[in-house]
């Protein structure tokens, strides 16, 4: 049998519901692809829609608005970026006390090796993300009127690496307040994003870059899990 004869005996439901899932591929990834090039003053419906080989009226299809779709690519992004080194991290906090300081060098250097891999695959998208990021206000009511969708992906990101020191953490037998995780995740992000712009640039190598970073990083998690407390 052909594989236009298989085709054709797809009930047509099934056909039609495979042309959306398609379309709607195309959609996330023409948002994607215009992000990554003008970040999100580039981006509209209209822009989305011709990169996807759709009218702009046949966009809502497929999402109800602009904001719809851009949440869920973030929502992608995230998991994209997280999944691969979201245990590295948590096993090398849980493991901490074991380790020796060649030991944990060595985790943090691969950690970071993948953090760094991650943001090289897209920097385009790495740099807007960064720019177009809201900035923390002091109203926290105002904090949620900050949810644009992309432009708020590295805060979401750093609020996911928040609970991830606190499984590694309680993982180890320790508890911390969130406001002193928070401190830490921020600490350890600002130096990661500065550096990886850094390399960008050919400031430094990104072994260097790395290097730096982990012993950077012994010092910061030797002083924050130190001072949390141990449940034993």
């Amino acid at each position: 049998m052909t594989v236009l004869a298989q085709y054709s005996d797809v009930p047509t439901e099934s056909k039609r519901e495979m042309a959306k899932a398609k379309t709607r591929r195309a959609l996330l990834k023409s948002a994607l692809r215009l992000y990554s090039l003008e970040g999100a003053q580039g981006m509209s419906m209209n822009k989305v829609a011709k990169g996807a080989g759709i009218a702009q009226p046949s966009f809502y299809n497929h999402f109800e608005s602009l904001e719809a779709l851009q949440n869920e690519l973030s929502a992608q992004l995230k998991d994209n970026y997280l999944s691969p080194m979201r245990m590295a991290w948590v096993d090398m906090l849980k493991d901490y006390d074991v380790l020796s300081k060649a030991q944990f060098n060595e985790r943090c250097q691969q950690c970071l090796m993948m953090i760094f891999d991650s943001a090289f695959q897209n920097i385009a998208l790495f740099q807007h993300l960064l720019e177009d990021r809201p900035r923390f206000t002091a109203n926290i009511e105002n904090q949620s009127s900050l949810n644009n969708g992309l432009g708020n992906l590295v805060i979401e990101i750093q609020e996911e690496w928040t609970e991830i020191f606190i499984q590694g953490l309680q993982l180890s037998n320790r508890s911390c307040e969130r406001s002193a995780v928070n401190l830490c995740v921020d600490i350890a992000a600002a130096q990661v994003h500065e550096l990886i712009l850094g390399c960008h640039q050919q400031r430094y190598s990104r072994q260097q870059a790395i290097d730096t970073l982990s012993s950077s990083f012994d010092a910061l998690f030797a002083n924050f899990l130190h001072g949390s407390n141990s449940s034993e």
